[in-house]
């Protein structure tokens, strides 16, 4: 298993919005998660570890739902989703995430941009 680390934009994600609705609203739980524009040589498969990184720190914790990315626009249809234009959801690939914590604030070093990567170690 791989744990990755999947950077949210503070822009283009509505983090306080997604926390309240995660109690009352189950079906936000399973996330479209975009892959962004970085070519991966290692892809997420079913089960692997999600840590998602917003603002440098791990707010939400999951894992991986489907069998690496599939091929669609279901990640542009969210409605956390901040604004009408998100380049990083521009390529039609995404994974699907089951976030299962939230409300975290843990502290992780800068670890670049791209969008998934694999988790730093310690």
């Amino acid at each position: 298993m791989t744990a990755w680390r999947v950077m949210l934009n503070k822009n283009l994600w509505n983090q306080s919005l997604y926390e309240e609705n995660f109690a009352t609203m189950p079906e936000v739980r399973r996330i479209a998660q975009s892959k962004g524009r970085c070519a991966m040589k290692r892809l997420p498969l079913k089960g692997d570890t999600v840590y998602f990184v917003l603002k440098g720190r791990i707010v939400m914790r999951g894992f991986v739902d489907s069998e690496g990315f599939e091929t669609g626009t279901a990640h542009q249809a969210h409605s956390c989703n901040v604004g009408a234009v998100r380049a990083h959801a521009g390529p039609q690939e995404y994974a699907w995430v089951v976030v299962n914590q939230i409300g975290l604030s843990e502290p992780i070093r800068a670890t670049g941009q791209r969008t998934w990567a694999k988790m730093p170690t310690v």
